[in-house]
């Protein structure tokens, strides 16, 4: 019964059954002349593709279903997690307890962690699941967006846990839940969230257009080679030119991906009244060494998450090489259960027939990818400084030198991208783009 009002509702508000598949057609076709084809063709139709709108009110939905989902885990956290630990550091600082301010206080520092291990957590990891399954989402980037906000509540309740949330959404439960309210870096002073603009709000709604329209055709022409344009084969070595150019060219694909839904986000997030800070920094030719292209340019929501969330926790006992270690393996261990989710089924659920992408994806290449750039940014740490590295980063053009930079992740890069190019995850995701299309004979 729940799963049938469920499915309703998907197909109601998410288009669960009109999203699974790009069935679009051009809006505009023209035809080539022949004489412009050089006899290597006798006939060419070029086509547009207008974005599917059901598309993107399915994703704004799903954002807000995740909203609602972070207010409610977010009040769990602020009375069980911050306002435990803020009685308990109040506590330390007197010198004389008595014995029931001692039970307190021993109680107040295990509380946030039966919370957020015993409660938020779990449910931040299981609910994409039964979200996935109740509204009957195919759609891969759909799913996808389900975890997104699973995991930034995740992560900011490790942050809560350990005690390392920002001030400001320590100092009151409105605080708090604006900070944990979408899967963004919020902007704040002293005085709290800083307020956005509608100069900043339109800034932002053009940027989102001008990247669709980037993406759509970038996508264009990643669709015609269904996004792997080189053929690889199955034994082909880590340094194969085909592979690296498949991975380079889906790497900025990734870029542009962050980066459009990125500002998409922003417009929302201004609409409602908060700044944030950048997602995107074009880490592909503007980082200048692996921890710049990770740390400081490449998907910044997620950098904070686990700078917070787990470097800071274990930087606090640990080295900062461990640390930076811990961090990559938690990145990797998130990245499979994203993955995990955006392969959920519900076909047997609701009993329909399978997806016709039989395509199962590899669990351990997403770990194995962010554990090797651990080991690239260990390698940073301990001869980064040596002459040679400093000579080539002065001299070097800063777009050659950022290129290099990309390449120490490009000949592992497919462990992270093959099960997306693979899958159905980007033919999903072009529904909401413009696209050309090219039909030839």
């Amino acid at each position: 019964m729940s799963g049938s009002i469920g499915r309703r509702i998907g197909e109601t508000i998410l288009f669960s059954d009109r999203l699974e598949s790009d069935e679009r057609t051009p809006c505009v076709t023209f035809s080539v002349p022949p004489i412009l084809l050089g006899g290597r063709y006798k006939y060419m139709e070029i086509g547009f593709i207008m974005p599917e709108v059901q598309f993107w009110i399915a994703l704004v939905v799903v954002l807000f279903l995740g909203c609602a989902f972070n207010l409610l885990l977010s009040i769990i956290s602020y009375y069980y997690i911050v306002l435990p630990r803020k009685r308990q550091h109040i506590r330390k600082n007197v010198k004389h307890q008595s014995q029931t301010d001692s039970q307190r206080t021993s109680g107040d520092a295990m509380t946030p962690f039966v919370t957020g291990f015993g409660i938020v957590m779990p449910i931040a990891i299981l609910s994409p699941y039964y979200c996935i399954q109740f509204f009957g989402v195919k759609n891969k980037l759909l799913k996808f967006f389900f975890g997104v906000q699973s995991v930034t509540t995740f992560f900011r309740c490790s942050e809560a846990m350990f005690g390392f949330l920002p001030k400001y959404a320590q100092d009151s439960l409105f605080n708090m839940l604006v900070y944990n309210l979408f899967p963004v870096e919020i902007k704040y002073d002293a005085n709290g969230p800083l307020k956005s603009t509608w100069t900043q709000t339109w800034h932002y709604a053009q940027k989102f257009v001008l990247f669709l329209f980037l993406l759509g055709g970038y996508s264009s022409l990643l669709l015609a080679y269904d996004y792997e344009p080189f053929a690889v084969a199955r034994e082909a070595s880590l340094l194969d030119v085909g592979r690296l150019a498949n991975n380079a060219l889906v790497a900025l694909l990734f870029q542009l991906y962050l980066t459009t839904h990125g500002y998409g986000i922003f417009t929302i997030t201004s609409l409602c009244g908060v700044q944030q800070e950048p997602i995107m920094l074009n880490p592909i030719f503007e980082s200048t060494s692996p921890s710049d292209f990770w740390g400081r340019r490449w998907n910044m929501v997620v950098h904070g998450m686990l700078k917070r969330g787990v470097y800071k926790p274990v930087r606090s006992k640990y080295s900062r090489l461990v640390a930076s270690t811990a961090t990559f393996i938690a990145s990797g261990i998130f990245h499979e259960w994203l993955l995990s989710s955006k392969y959920h089924s519900i076909s047997e659920y609701f009993n329909d027939p399978p997806s016709l992408n039989s395509h199962r994806p590899i669990y351990g290449q997403n770990t194995a990818f962010f554990i090797w750039n651990a080991i690239i940014i260990g390698l940073e740490y301990s001869i980064g400084s040596a002459a040679l590295f400093q000579l080539l980063r002065s001299n070097l053009p800063a777009t050659l030198l950022s290129l290099l930079v990309a390449s120490t992740a490009l000949p592992m890069a497919h462990w992270f991208t093959s099960d997306y190019v693979r899958s159905d995850f980007f033919h999903d995701g072009q529904i909401g783009f413009p696209l050309v299309v090219l039909h030839n004979r």
